[in-house]
């Protein structure tokens, strides 16, 4: 038996720029951290329960920072620009929410990348995420 395959065997082939597929390594626990995070429920198990509670507190998520947007869009008059929303959530979960409600045909984009409400005008052409 090569040394190679004495690292092969056991923990440490990520040394040799491998990822390590040992029992050890494949099974290992999850830090409190993470098992707080994902025990949605508090009954002490990481269930499929768990992770549909995950996922509604998300969408739920996602609605309040639409209805936000939209809410700021008529306060500002019908037309936002990305300095007008950084005060809603995070650049990731606004730029997600902001390319559903294009994708939804709720929101528009101008052609000097302002988002508004309204339906474009012939002429003008719709991008994709609005990114800053």
């Amino acid at each position: 038996m090569s040394w190679k395959d004495i690292l092969k065997a056991h923990c440490g082939t990520e040394k040799m720029g491998k990822p390590c597929n040992c029992e050890e390594c494949v099974n290992k626990k999850l830090t409190p951290k993470q098992s707080k995070h994902l025990d949605g429920n508090n009954d002490g198990k990481i269930s499929r329960e768990d992770f549909d509670l995950l996922n509604k507190k998300e969408k739920n998520l996602m609605k309040d920072i639409k209805k936000k947007i939209l809410s700021t869009n008529t306060k500002k008059g019908g037309a936002l620009a990305m300095k007008d929303l950084k005060h809603i959530a995070s650049k990731k979960d606004l730029d997600k929410a902001i390319a559903e409600l294009i994708e939804e045909g709720v929101l528009h984009h101008h052609k000097h990348g302002d988002l508004y409400t309204h339906e474009p005008k012939k002429g003008s052409k719709r991008r994709g995420p609005f990114t800053a």
